[in-house]
């Protein structure tokens, strides 16, 4: 049987591989969140097979404004779970308060692999990281 993943456990473990990258701070033009995170969903769906998961969201960016609103419902509830900090009502810019205990344990419990997430912040977050 496949393990469930929510847009919640998807975005913790991403914002958890990003925070033992060392980087806490992120500023993002426009759109570039929304891009990056819907790339990164892609990447999760392609190997959902592989990893054994089945997602029960998408992060797809709506062609009419170039943004997700399952991501900005995400952020929001990571915001709430003291995940990140949101800097500004556009989303432009958020600093991550997770610390390294905090993350290693997102990581841990989370049904997707460690070794995803850390794919995912080399490829679709590298030149921030």
């Amino acid at each position: 049987m496949q393990n469930i993943i929510t847009s919640d456990q998807f975005l913790a473990g991403v914002i958890s591989a990003l925070a033992l990258c060392g980087k806490s701070k992120f500023q993002l033009s426009d759109t570039d969140l929304d891009r990056r995170f819907s790339a990164a969903f892609d990447d999760l769906v392609s190997r959902q097979s592989d990893l054994n998961i089945r997602p029960n969201f998408t992060f797809n960016v709506d062609t009419m404004h170039g943004d997700s609103a399952s991501l900005r419902d995400a952020l929001l509830a990571a915001k709430e779970d003291k995940l990140i900090a949101l800097n500004n009502p556009t989303f432009h810019t958020f600093d991550i308060k997770l610390d390294d205990v905090r993350a290693e344990r997102y990581l841990n419990r989370s049904p997707v692999p460690r070794e995803f997430f850390q794919s995912i912040v080399e490829k679709h977050f590298a030149d921030i990281v």
